[in-house]
């Protein structure tokens, strides 16, 4: 599965200053959340630890600096940036030796301050990889039982001992394509290398240059220094580029350049480094279809697809549903403190009968709620249905449609045109609705709306474009 978007707790006593922070992280595709105090700020990481922090330092109640010394005696591995209205030199001193990860004056540089706060969640990741690494979570990853799911366990086998083939991962969303590219590396010669992974749509465009390339000090506002980028950081083994069909078109041929010579280039440079890494792409959009519209380029696909494995979605191979279910209740009962024994019948006729539009991320987090829920030895069906958007059993029959006044049209629109146009047409508005009726659900907050439908930030903006959506 793709990793999930950075979280950043942004902690400041001005609303005005919180929301232009909001706005700059989301649009960079943080997960965002606020706090108005140091107090707050401390209730909100126990309840749901951020991978970065940034706060004021003079503030009501717990000042910045108890906000940094608290959470360091929490969790040392949390990285701090601390703003300031006033440059002191001794708060900023003070600040780095109690764990800071770095301290800025106001009025900020916001291009400094995002590749900052960039670098520090980068930091929380690969710490995170280490422990797992040290910890032997590195095990075989379970793939299911069926038919489908043993095939791909030998597609698996079979690319793995080829470390120098680059592998193209297909699959809808939730399917598994990063657990599968973490078991090609596993499986593979260059195990003992590092695994380095980047969703292509969680940066802005002038960010995921540096991040694939790196850079040289001075090339861009905020480039102090020189920075590896993360063909130099897979070196030796595996760079797992998830979404590659959000790169931009200048990125691509960047890209294919540093593919067909081994080389990468760093922004601001003009010596190309050699690297060694294996590549591992991942995409659920039909690429063919972005060749054909001109927003993917067909010597790149090749450079890439040298080897394709389609992952089945989990409506494909229903008989490892169950099996998947009961191990996300014995997972959730463990992190979530539960003791809930099994599923009923009735809810597992009800699980196997189900799409599963999100896979194996949206059957997950259907257990997870209801185990939450949950007061009895088992769960029931109405526990399982409950906040998600399978519905109930008895709603199974029903049928939705759009409604023809609907301001996006109707679900099957009048006039002429083959049926394929007309599917096409009807499929268009669908969408068009869907995005617009979540994004009003979640206020408006585009970063909400792009994680409630299982898609990342640039592919939401580029959806609402093509629909003619209000940005």
């Amino acid at each position: 599965m793709s990793q999930s978007a950075p979280s950043i707790l942004i902690v400041d006593d001005e609303p005005d200053l919180r929301f232009v922070l909001r706005s700059l992280f989301e649009d960079a595709g943080f997960d965002v959340r606020e706090a108005s105090d140091g107090a707050r700020a401390l209730s909100e990481a126990q309840k749901n630890p951020p991978d970065v922090v940034l706060t004021d330092v003079r503030m009501p109640k717990v000042q910045g600096l108890e906000v940094l010394r608290e959470l360091q005696r929490r969790d040392p591995d949390v990285p701090v940036v601390l703003l300031s209205a006033v440059e002191d030199v001794a708060t900023a001193v003070d600040a780095i030796r109690n764990g800071a990860f770095d301290y800025q004056a106001k009025p900020y540089d916001a291009q400094r301050l995002l590749l900052t706060v960039q670098r520090a969640a980068e930091q929380r990741a690969l710490k995170r990889e280490l422990r797992r690494l040290r910890s032997g979570e590195d095990a075989p990853a379970d793939f299911g039982s069926s038919d489908k799911a043993r095939e791909l366990l030998r597609t698996i086998a079979l690319v793995a001992a080829q470390p120098t083939m680059s592998v193209l991962l297909i699959g809808e969303s939730g399917t598994g394509k990063e657990v599968v590219a973490r078991e090609i590396h596993r499986r593979s010669p260059v195990a003992s290398g590092p695994f380095v992974a980047i969703d292509c749509g969680a940066l802005p465009e002038q960010l995921m240059e540096s991040q694939l390339f790196g850079h040289k000090r001075g090339a861009f506002t905020g480039a102090d220094k020189d920075r590896e980028g993360l063909f130099q950081l897979a070196d030796g083994g595996t760079l797992f580029l998830d979404e590659l069909g959000n790169l931009p078109l200048a990125l691509q041929a960047k890209l294919l350049r540093a593919l067909q010579e081994r080389k990468a280039t760093p922004v601001g440079g003009d010596e190309a480094k050699p690297f060694r890494a294996r590549l591992v792409c991942a995409t659920n959009a039909a690429l063919e279809d972005e060749i054909k519209a001109g927003r993917f380029r067909m010597d790149l696909y090749h450079r890439i697809a040298e080897f394709v494995v389609t992952l089945p979605p989990l409506r494909a191979r229903k008989e490892d549903i169950c099996p998947f279910a009961r191990r996300f209740l014995a997972e959730a009962n463990r992190e979530l403190g539960r003791r809930v024994e099994g599923l009923s019948a009735d809810a597992e006729s009800w699980l196997k009968a189900q799409p599963w539009p999100g896979n194996l991320r949206e059957l997950r987090n259907a257990i997870r709620r209801a185990i939450l829920l949950c007061s009895e030895r088992e769960l029931d069906v109405d526990l399982l249905s409950a906040g998600t958007s399978l519905g109930s059993p008895s709603d199974a029959n029903e049928v939705t449609s759009l409604d023809a006044t609907s301001p996006h049209g109707a679900l099957l629109p009048h006039g002429d045109g083959s049926l394929a146009d007309r599917v096409r047409a009807a499929t268009d508005a669908l969408e068009a609705k869907i995005l617009a009726d979540t994004i009003a659900q979640c206020g408006g907050n585009k970063a909400a709306a792009a994680r409630a439908l299982h898609i990342d930030y640039t592919t939401l903006h580029r959806k609402m474009k093509r629909h003619g959506l209000p940005a």
